[in-house]
């Protein structure tokens, strides 16, 4: 395999209200659909609710998947890859 050099440009939003802003910062970046990938244990906490809300309030079609476990297998990632295609 030949040599490369790969830098990732990473943009971190973190503090008070960030959550608020999610559906303003998707728009930003041009989203008009997601697929919000959550496990069962953060969805139970009610942060993937107002996230959603957050990304619905501004316009984003949402694709919501939290069919796996903490350590996914294969199969749970095929059942995410089939929701998002479905959800075009």
């Amino acid at each position: 395999m030949p040599s490369f050099d790969f830098t990732l440009r990473t943009r971190l939003v973190f503090g008070p209200g960030a959550l608020e802003r999610l559906g303003e910062l998707a728009r930003e970046l041009g989203f008009r659909r997601t697929l919000l990938v959550a496990d069962p244990g953060l969805v139970a906490t009610g942060h993937v609710a107002r996230a959603q809300r957050r990304l619905e309030d501004a316009g984003l079609a949402v694709a919501p998947f939290h069919g796996f476990d903490a350590n996914p297998d294969s199969a749970m990632v095929g059942a995410g890859a089939d929701l998002a295609r479905a959800a075009g």
